[in-house]
């Protein structure tokens, strides 16, 4: 298959983990469907949108105005209940960012499952990506505490 470790371009990456207590089905459709990704991913904006289209070749676009964030990509490898591999272009960016590549990965544990996310980016956006995934991998957390 396609290497999509992109140390060749300079990029750096980041990897956020978070223990969900679900199983993996549960966990894959909370990231595949609109209705999963309204529960967790920017709640605390009432305008956000969420459209995908979850298979291979699919694209995704999340956005709300109020908060004056949105992110959309495409699909590029979805291996149901273990692995979500997708591009990732911030909305509203001058447009000189190159396409950033984020891949999920969920592994069944006793209890719960583990979910690792790693994004490539620029050095000078990773603390802020970590931050964002940190807060976004939370809620998810959170969502399924008992």
């Amino acid at each position: 298959g396609m290497a999509l470790d992109s140390e060749h371009d300079g990029g750096q990456r980041v990897e956020v983990t978070g223990f969900v207590a679900a199983t993996t089905d549960a966990v894959w459709a909370l990231w595949t469907t609109a209705d999963g990704l309204r529960q967790w991913w920017w709640p605390q904006f009432d305008d956000t949108r969420y459209e995908l289209d979850a298979q291979e070749g699919g694209w995704y676009r999340i956005r709300t105005a109020e908060g004056g964030i949105g992110v959309q990509g495409t699909y590029v490898e979805l291996l149901e209940g273990e692995r979500i591999v997708q591009t990732w272009d911030w909305l509203g960016g001058d447009g000189t960012a190159a396409t950033q590549l984020v891949t999920v990965e969920l592994e069944e544990l006793d209890g719960g499952t583990l979910v690792r996310v790693t994004q490539t980016g620029p050095a000078d956006e990773l603390e802020q990506l970590e931050q964002g995934w940190s807060d976004i991998l939370t809620r998810l957390e959170e969502l399924l505490d008992d």
